[in-house]
């Protein structure tokens, strides 16, 4: 059976969950994209149709199934990917998105044609996770849970 798994990078993750639990461990992005080259980006992986996803909890040798649509946020430490270093043409806003009484302040990236760059049009694009980012630490914030978007000039 080993042959059919696909290879995976373990991701250190914190994971908030609706309920208010915080779990501290470790994801799995596969080492391949299918839309271009390189690991996916964990973007990607979050918003893939599995509703389920395993998650390795810090000093536990198994790990668990969680349920995206409980999951408020996944917040992964990682470098800036190329994709962010690059010059963004009035790509980037700076928000807080608050779910519930959490709040999630940084940039968001907006890849959208031009006339659809607002950030409304990207939160209401399909996905059901969007991706905020302060520094290193990339908020993976599920959409289903946000109950406010400030869009702000000077975070």
């Amino acid at each position: 059976m080993s042959e059919l798994r696909v290879p995976t990078v373990a991701l250190a993750a914190e994971v908030r969950c609706g309920d208010g639990r915080v779990f501290s461990g470790r994801i799995f992005v596969p080492t391949a994209a299918s839309h271009h080259s390189g690991p996916m980006r964990p973007e990607e992986w979050i918003n893939e149709p599995a509703v389920f996803f395993p998650f390795l909890p810090d000093r536990e040798e198994a790990p668990v199934l969680l349920n995206k649509k409980e999951v408020v946020a996944v917040t992964l430490t990682s470098p800036p990917s190329e994709e962010e270093l690059a010059p963004a043409e009035d790509g980037v806003r700076k928000v807080m998105i608050e779910c519930g009484a959490l709040r999630f302040e940084g940039d968001l990236r907006i890849d959208m044609p031009a006339g659809q760059r607002r950030v409304l049009d990207t939160v209401n694009r399909p996905e059901r996770f969007l991706t905020l980012r302060t520094g290193d630490r990339h908020h993976l914030v599920h959409k289903r849970h946000i109950t406010r978007v400030l869009e702000r000039k000077g975070l």
